[in-house]
C-alpha cells in the first residue's frame, strides 16, 4: 500500500488508506519514519572521515 519513486525520492501511502488510518496511526507512522530518517543519517554522519 505504499509505492516509492525513485525520481522524485518520494515515498507515498495509498490514498484510500491513509484515509482509513485514523489520527493516532498516521502519528505512529510518521513518527517511525523520523526514526527512520535519523537512525539512516547517524549511520551515515559515522561513515564520514
Amino acid at each position: 500500500m505504499m509505492c516509492h519513486t525513485k525520481t522524485l525520492g518520494v515515498i507515498q501511502v495509498d490514498e484510500s488508506v491513509w484515509r482509513k488510518l485514523t489520527e493516532e496511526e498516521k502519528r505512529e507512522i510518521k513518527k517511525i519514519c523520523l526514526e527512520k530518517l535519523e537512525t539512516y543519517y547517524q549511520r551515515i554522519e559515522n561513515k564520514s572521515p
